[in-house]
C-alpha cells in the first residue's frame, strides 16, 4: 500500500486506494479491507448490500476477506491517523468516504483517475435541482427556503450549491446559503430560517450532519420547518424526505471496483464510477406532525415511505 495518502477527504464518494502495483489473485489468501466511515453503517456487519455482492462475486467475510472499520464522526483530522492505523493492520484496500475525486485533485479523471486510487463518486451534482423541485411539488406556494452546509466542505459543495441556486432561480425560490462549522450551530441555524420565514430546509450532505442527525431531525420539527437531503437516514431518523443515489447500487459498487483490485487489475486504470439509480424516501408520519399532505405524485414515486 502508497503510503502517501488520500489525506483531507470529506462525504460525498467512496474512495479506494490500493497498492499502485497489484499482485495477481493469492490462492487461499485472505485478503484485507480497512473502511472509514463518518457514521457506522446502518445494516449489521455481514447482511449489507456489500457483504451480499461479495458473496455473489466469490468473496466470503471471514474466509476470503476481513473487514475492519474506523468512525471519525465529524472529526476529519482522525482520518489520516486512521488510515496510517489500517495500513499497519495490513490493509490491501482502504476504502474512504470523500467528495468530488477530480475537484479534490485525488484523481486525474473519472476515466483515467492514475495514482493508486479509484472509487464510487456518489455527490452527484443534479439533486441539488432536484431537492427543490420535489419541495416545490410538496408546496406549490414555496418561495423561501435555506441550504444549510458545512463551512468545512464548501469546494466540494459548490457544485451542489450552484446546482440548487440556479433551480432556485427558475422555480422562483428564495435561496438563502447558511454554512454551519459546528453541530452547535443548528438549533440557530433552525431557528433564524424560521423568523426568515423559511418555508423549508434543504440539507447538504457532510460528516457533521450525519454525525447529528438525530438532532437536526429535532431541531427541524421542533422549528416545523420540513427538510430534505440526500442521506436516506434523515427519514428514517424523522426528516421529511430524501432523495439521492440508491446506496444498495453504491456499495454494490464499491464491491464490484474491490472484486477487480483483489484479481490484480491497477486501482489506476479502473474508472470512478457513478451510480446511476436514485430513490425517494418519504417520512409520512413526519409530514402528518408538519401538517402536510404528501401529494400522489410524489408517494408514487417514493421507494421507501415511512408511515
Amino acid at each position: 500500500m502508497d503510503r502517501r495518502m488520500f489525506l483531507g477527504t470529506v462525504a460525498g464518494s467512496v474512495l479506494l486506494a490500493a497498492p499502485i502495483t497489484a499482485p495477481a489473485q493469492q490462492p487461499g489468501k485472505v485478503y484485507r479491507i480497512g473502511a472509514i466511515f463518518d457514521i457506522p453503517p446502518l445494516r449489521p456487519e455481514g447482511q449489507g448490500w456489500f457483504y451480499d455482492r461479495m458473496r455473489e462475486l466469490g468473496w466470503v467475510y471471514g474466509q476470503s476477506f476481513l473487514l475492519e472499520r474506523r468512525i471519525f464522526g465529524d472529526q476529519y483530522e482522525r482520518i489520516p491517523d486512521m488510515a496510517a492505523e489500517l495500513i499497519r493492520w495490513g490493509a490491501d484496500v482502504v476504502s474512504v468516504a470523500a467528495g468530488d475525486l477530480v475537484a479534490a485533485g485525488l484523481a486525474a479523471s473519472l476515466a483515467r483517475p492514475g495514482g493508486n486510487v479509484t472509487g464510487v463518486q456518489t455527490q452527484t451534482v443534479q439533486v441539488g435541482g432536484k431537492h427543490l423541485s420535489i419541495l416545490k411539488e410538496l408546496i406549490p406556494r414555496l418561495s423561501r427556503v435555506a441550504l444549510l452546509y458545512s463551512a468545512e466542505n464548501l469546494v466540494l459543495n459548490a457544485p451542489y450549491i450552484r446546482e440548487a441556486e440556479a433551480a432556485a432561480k427558475a422555480l422562483n425560490i428564495q435561496l438563502r446559503i447558511v454554512p454551519i462549522q459546528r453541530a452547535e450551530e443548528f438549533e440557530a441555524a433552525f431557528a433564524t430560517a424560521r423568523h426568515e420565514r423559511a418555508q423549508a430546509i434543504v440539507l447538504s450532505r457532510s460528516a457533521i450532519l450525519t454525525t447529528y442527525i438525530k438532532s437536526v431531525t429535532a431541531i427541524a420539527l421542533k422549528h416545523r420547518l420540513p427538510t430534505v437531503s440526500d442521506l436516506p437516514q434523515l427519514v428514517t431518523e424523522g426528516g421529511l424526505m430524501a432523495y439521492g443515489v440508491s446506496w444498495a447500487d453504491m456499495f454494490r459498487l464499491v464491491a464490484d471496483i474491490i472484486d477487480k483490485i483483489f484479481r490484480g487489475a491497477k486501482a489506476s486504470e479502473i474508472p470512478i464510477l457513478q451510480p446511476t439509480t436514485f430513490s425517494l424516501a418519504i417520512n409520512l408520519k413526519t409530514a402528518k406532525a408538519l401538517g402536510l399532505t404528501i401529494p400522489q405524485s410524489l408517494l408514487q414515486r417514493a421507494d421507501l415511505v415511512i408511515e
